[in-house]
């Protein structure tokens, strides 16, 4: 069995404003142990140093992390209030995946339900209850770099509302969203005369059938197409929209 790592780093997310992560090294945590307990810092094992840690001031969708009903919208669509991210169930967290590869289509096109059965066709595949699907548009290789958040491709509302029809429940992307760039999608809301159809397609989808999905995956390029166990468990925030996860991949040799 082969793991392998399909997260990416968690560091500061320049789409958020105000994300920051602070680095409190050993001298200073040795300097807030003579503050609070009268240690004399010289007394650690390396004098001068203690413990260090990690400040970190992001929003639970900062790097990989796993979107809940919940993030979706304040109520579903039959009047039931969504799953937040400690209640969606684990079970629903892991399963066997497949990738479908639209790292040949431009950023912000979108992709649509032929297109999808067309890349299962030819890797023959059949999507069954249970999996776990996710889509590889390359935009991990951009991340750090302006413009990274409108980077990639997305499925269309039709294609991920059929894949969703045949029993899966999680899906995921290396891009910075499931659905395509916000840019995107709200420039075709503007150019319809502000038509609500075009809202956030994808994650709106999830409001009618309860689903969830990872963004900002890695590394896709290093799975086959099919025959890998996805894993992908996320922290248990209290209500929260979303978790951060380490996802994997794990591969049989």
């Amino acid at each position: 069995m082969r793991i392998i790592d399909i997260s990416m780093t968690t560091d500061a997310d320049p789409a958020f404003a105000g994300d920051r992560v602070t680095f409190v090294d050993h001298a200073q945590g040795a300097e807030r142990n003579r503050i609070e307990a009268g240690i004399d810092p010289d007394h650690w094992p390396t004098p001068g140093h203690s413990h260090a840690i990690d400040r970190l001031e992001i929003t639970s969708h900062t790097g990989t992390h796993m979107d809940a009903p919940w993030h979706f919208g304040p109520r579903m669509a039959d009047g039931s209030r969504p799953l937040t991210i400690e209640e969606w169930p684990l079970s629903r967290c892991m399963g066997d995946g497949v990738v479908l590869d639209i790292s040949d289509v431009d950023d912000g096109a979108e992709v649509d339900l032929h297109h999808v059965q067309r890349l299962l066709r030819e890797i023959d595949y059949a999507i069954k209850p249970g999996d776990v699907v996710l889509t590889m548009t390359g935009a991990d290789r951009h991340y750090g770099t302006p413009g990274y958040a409108d980077r990639g491709a997305g499925l269309s509302r039709a294609a991920l509302k059929w894949i969703l029809e045949q029993g899966v429940t999680l899906v995921g992307t290396d891009a910075w969203s499931f659905d395509r760039p916000y840019s995107v999608w709200a420039a075709e809301y503007h150019r319809h005369g502000k038509d609500p159809q075009y809202l956030w397609p994808c994650h709106l989808l999830g409001l009618e059938l309860p689903y969830a999905h990872i963004e900002k995956l890695a590394n896709l390029d290093q799975l086959p197409p099919h025959g890998f166990t996805v894993i992908a468990f996320p922290v248990k925030i209290v209500n929260g929209t979303a978790g951060p996860v380490r996802a994997v991949a794990l591969v049989q040799e």
